[in-house]
């Protein structure tokens, strides 16, 4: 049996975008706590900005190999990780 069988078998592409989907939801918690709180102590922001790279990278694969997936899963990761990184950066500033 080919890999590209094997992907139809177990339906590879619907496993493969919740997984995406679930990368996008993994960031929201902290985003929720932040935007709650008002609080960035303990948060690395660098963290967050190397994050925020290695997403964008990864979305733009996605656009260049045609691979929906990526690019959309992964450009919406970033927004939140660009989101996340504003906000530190606000409430670090005495915003």
């Amino acid at each position: 049996m080919t890999r590209e069988k094997i992907a139809k078998k177990i339906r590879w592409d619907s496993i493969i975008w919740t997984a995406g989907l679930v990368n996008v939801g993994a960031m929201l918690p902290q985003l929720y706590q932040i935007a709650k709180t008002r609080s960035v102590a303990g948060l690395s922001l660098g963290m967050f900005v190397i994050y925020f790279f290695i997403q964008v990278a990864f979305s733009l694969q996605g656009f260049f190999r045609r691979d929906k997936m990526l690019m959309v899963c992964l450009g919406l990761s970033a927004v939140v990780s660009a989101t996340i990184i504003g906000l530190v950066l606000f409430l670090r500033g005495g915003g």
